[in-house]
Formats: structure tokens, C-alpha cells, sequence
């Protein structure tokens, strides 16, 4: 992918490139971070937080809030490590270690009334995620995601398995990056896109909380996604998820697509395919 900060990392499950105890520390950290984070959301669900509205997102105070909290206590435990945070950017200098930050997941959801937000952490060990949290506030939901360790919700290791779904029973997630919006050629295929899948498949969820998506893929509650140059918050956080829940994965140019079933997986494959000829 050209798409500036966005990677495609389809490395598979496996061992990480750090040990079990640094492991073990990262991932407590993540967790206290992305529950304190995800408290101040619950707190100010439903308030006035001072919401900017663009022509293409909207800003909420409850965005800076939560990543305030999540700041503190990352730098305090890791005061050298790299943090990209949505809202301010980067923090510290480069290091093997960097923290991917995205606070508020969803803030058109959160300022529109509507309960699907999460706070969610990604780290990343020398450019690969290791560990993926996701916190849904609303419904005090944890899923944690270790690399070469699976995933787990509410503490119960999961994984998407199972489930078998034909493209007519499924329901898809599609993502689009921020990107996509300002771009007409890029919002003409994203329409295209959407249109040929929901041609092919029972029914097409578009997400504007992608963390929560890829949380609930991995369970095996949705069925398929498919990540149109998607952002980098929530892609290096999909892929790992991918990877650890065993979903069967693929890519294109500029598209990025899992599924619980290798019959969904090649459908969607076709279709994006196609949608490029």
C-alpha cells in the first residue's frame, strides 16, 4: 500500500520478538491503560464534551480525555518508548518499542448517543504488533490480543473457528480509511466495493468503530471484513487480532480481507479482485 503510515503485515501467528516477561509487562500496562481510558469515556457518555464537527469526522473533548489518561500511565511505566496518540501525535523518541494509541474508537458513534466505542492499544516490538487491547466501555468488554499467545475475551481465550458461513449467511464489516473521504477516485471504489459485496453476501456492516469489529470477528460474531486502505490505528490492531484468532487473511492493493470460512475469505478475495479489473 501507498498510503502514507498504513501497513500491511500479514505475518501470521507466531513467536514475538521479545520475551515472555517484557511480554507480560507490556500487556499489564495496556490493560490498566486502555480500562482507565475507557472509564473517562464511560463518564462523559452522554455529556456535553464540546464536540467539532468536519466534513468528514467530528472531534469530541471526550477524545483528549481519555488519551490523557492513557498517556499517564504509559509513560510513567515506559517513559522511553515511542507513542503515536491519535489526538496529539507522537511522544518520546524512536524505539523497538512504540505504542499506538486511539482513545475514543468510534467518536461518531459516542457523540451520536450510540454505544459502540471502544478505547483501544496497540503495541508494536521492532514494527510488529504484539499486543492488541480493546476496551467497549459501554458493555465493560476486554478483549486482549498477545502475539503467538491467541486472544481472549473476558479473560476466556477465544478464537473464530466453527462458525461455518457461505458469503449468502454472512455479514461482512467493510473499513475505510480516513483518507478514502477526501479523495473522489478512492470514494468511488469504496462505493464499489460496498455495492459488490452486498450483491455477494447476506448483509454489509459499515464500521465507524473498526476495533470493535475486529474484536468480534475473532469471536466469530461477525463473519468477514474487508479494510479498504485502511488506517494504521486500527490496522496493525486488525492484523494481530487476524493472526491470533486464526482468520483467514488476504490482500490485494490497498485492501486487506479476513474471514472465519475459506469459502467467505475467496469470496471476498474475488471481489475485490474484480472490483480492481
Amino acid at each position: 500500500m501507498d498510503q502514507p503510515g498504513a501497513s500491511m503485515i500479514s505475518e501470521g501467528k507466531g513467536a514475538p520478538p521479545i520475551g515472555d516477561d517484557e511480554l507480560e509487562s507490556l500487556e499489564s500496562i495496556a490493560v490498566e491503560a486502555c480500562l482507565t481510558g475507557g472509564g473517562r469515556l464511560s463518564r462523559l457518555f452522554g455529556t456535553d464534551t464540546g464536540e467539532t464537527y468536519l466534513s468528514h469526522d467530528v472531534k469530541s473533548g471526550a477524545d483528549r480525555a481519555s488519551e490523557a489518561a492513557v498517556l499517564d500511565i504509559v509513560r510513567e511505566a515506559f517513559p522511553e518508548h515511542e507513542i503515536y496518540a491519535e489526538e496529539s501525535g507522537v511522544h518520546g523518541g524512536r524505539s523497538e518499542i512504540e505504542w499506538i494509541v486511539d482513545p475514543l474508537d468510534g467518536t461518531n458513534n459516542f457523540v451520536a448517543g450510540l454505544p459502540t466505542f471502544t478505547t483501544a492499544i496497540t503495541v508494536l516490538a521492532r514494527g510488529r504488533p504484539v499486543i492488541g487491547v480493546v476496551y467497549v466501555p459501554p458493555l465493560d468488554d476486554l478483549y486482549v490480543a498477545v502475539a503467538g499467545n491467541g486472544i481472549q475475551y473476558e479473560g476466556v481465550p477465544v478464537e473464530a473457528s466453527g462458525r461455518p458461513r457461505t458469503p449468502e449467511t454472512a455479514t461482512v464489516v467493510s473499513v475505510i480509511g480516513h483518507d478514502v473521504k477526501r479523495i473522489p477516485e478512492r470514494l468511488e471504489r469504496a462505493d464499489s466495493l460496498a455495492r459488490a459485496v452486498e450483491s455477494r453476501c447476506k448483509r454489509r456492516v459499515e464500521s465507524w468503530c473498526p476495533t470493535l469489529h475486529w474484536a468480534l470477528l475473532s469471536r466469530g460474531t461477525l463473519d468477514g471484513i474487508y479494510c479498504y486502505r485502511p488506517d494504521r490505528e486500527e490496522q496493525h490492531l486488525g492484523e494481530l487480532f487476524a493472526a491470533e484468532g486464526e482468520l483467514l487473511t488476504a490482500e490485494r492493493p490497498d485492501v486487506f480481507v479476513a474471514a472465519t470460512t475459506p469459502e467467505l475469505r475467496n469470496s471476498l478475495l474475488e471481489i475485490v479482485s474484480e472490483d480492481r479489473q
